[in-house]
């Protein structure tokens, strides 16, 4: 395994120290949390579709690789997240953990359209 194919497979690191710069001090841990739910969320997903035998989704529309279409969704919905987050320095904790939820359904399901295509 070269370097390139490791950092391919893992680029969505970069969000973790991003999540936790970007964000108010109150909204760190929530931030990083949510980077790490959606990192793994992403490889099961992927796992999950390659195990049934489509590298490439079930209706093959799309040529591309699933996982690179996972990353890049996945990271448009944290880029969104760390907007929102930043501001809005002064959200309470159980209205930034229901943002948070939110949002992270909202990438689970476009990732898993997207990904099917």
């Amino acid at each position: 395994m070269d370097f390139m194919t490791l950092f391919h497979d893992w680029a969505d690191l970069v969000w973790l120290p991003i999540a936790a710069l970007a964000v108010h001090k109150g909204q760190r841990i929530k931030a990083v949390v949510f980077v790490v739910f959606c990192m793994l969320t992403m490889r099961l997903q992927d796992e999950i579709i390659r195990d049934t035998g489509y590298d490439t989704g079930y209706l093959n529309i799309l040529q591309s690789d699933i996982f690179n279409r996972a990353q890049i969704v996945y990271s448009v919905f944290i880029i969104l997240y760390l907007i929102l987050s930043h501001y809005s320095p002064h959200t309470k904790g159980v209205i930034y953990m229901a943002a948070s939820i939110s949002i992270y359904f909202m990438a689970f399901i476009s990732a898993m359209i997207i990904m099917l295509l």
